[in-house]
């Protein structure tokens, strides 16, 4: 009996564990030996088999399959592979965080792998309604992506539920940003001027502040020389909007050519010679360096 029993903790100590083999993985892994460490996340995973487990090896089996799909995505390239780790993930542990997690990377998997932005949208909107402390982030990706298609509606309506729902968080001022910046791709000017200012007027984060001034001054400088917004011109208030954004946004520089592209329309405005009428009405399109830039 007691050779019988030393036989048993020799063959266990030869094969180890499915903890033992993620070990061995996770080194093979950093060695940048990728391949090798998903065969055996591979074999872990067909030792523990797809039925019910005890704890520990549910556990067990979610990092395997996490790992494996982190390996196939981010190292090896294997998307589809990836994506049919993490929905094995998601289907063992629907609700908690590494199932939103396994959402989040599979929506990137289709947004920036499979030009897919529809299901990526699917599955971060699924993140979104969920219990997650990522949701209202998850929520204006959602309202991001349907902008990024131009579906403008439907983004103006995911950034209202997300306003809706977390009326006080930085994701909401964000969004408020993002209903006037779809107005303003519409052409729907009064309406876009109205949402920057309401942006403005949450008092939210100075950077966010600053692209909604930027926005009002980019609408301003559309309009031509001549055209008056208040008591002064609408040029004179888009450099003024510009200037205030200057102090607090992410990109001075591009605010400064903006105000150097606007200053010379100004100017072109009153040299141009008498008589010419289209020029004084700005009917003739400024040269490709004036352009004001969005």
């Amino acid at each position: 009996m007691r050779r019988g029993a030393a036989l048993a903790l020799l063959l266990l100590a030869a094969c180890p564990g499915p903890a033992r083999k993620l070990d061995d993985a996770a080194d093979r892994r950093h060695a940048g030996r990728p391949a090798e460490a998903l065969a055996i996340y591979r074999q872990v995973l067909a030792e523990l088999g797809e039925g019910r487990l005890p704890p520990g090896d549910a556990e067990l089996r979610l990092r395997a399959l996490q790992y494996a799909g982190d390996v196939s995505y981010l190292e090896l390239g294997d998307y589809r592979g990836a994506v049919a780790y993490y929905r094995r993930l998601i289907a063992f542990a629907p609700g908690t965080p590494d199932a939103w997690q396994a959402r989040a990377v599979i929506g990137e998997i289709y947004r920036d792998r499979f030009s897919d932005p529809v299901g990526a949208i699917a599955q971060w909107a699924e993140v979104a309604a969920s219990p997650s402390p990522q949701a209202a982030a998850f929520q204006l990706k959602v309202a991001r992506e349907y902008l990024d298609i131009r579906n403008t509606q439907q983004a103006r309506t995911e950034a209202r539920i997300l306003r809706e729902r977390w009326p006080r968080s930085p994701e909401a001022d964000e969004a408020q940003l993002l209903t006037a910046q779809a107005w303003s791709l519409e052409k729907r000017t009064d309406e876009a001027l109205r949402a920057f200012q309401a942006t403005v007027d949450r008092h939210p984060a100075p950077d966010v502040a600053a692209r909604a001034l930027e926005g009002e001054a980019q609408l301003y400088a559309e309009q031509g020389p001549g055209v008056r917004c208040g008591d002064s011109s609408c040029l004179d208030r888009a450099i003024a909007l510009y200037t205030e954004a200057l102090a607090a946004h992410p990109n001075p520089d591009a605010l400064r050519r903006n105000i150097e592209a606007v200053r010379r329309r100004q100017l072109a405005a009153r040299t141009v010679r008498p008589g010419d009428r289209a020029a004084a009405m700005d009917h003739v399109a400024p040269p490709p360096h004036d352009k004001v830039i969005p």
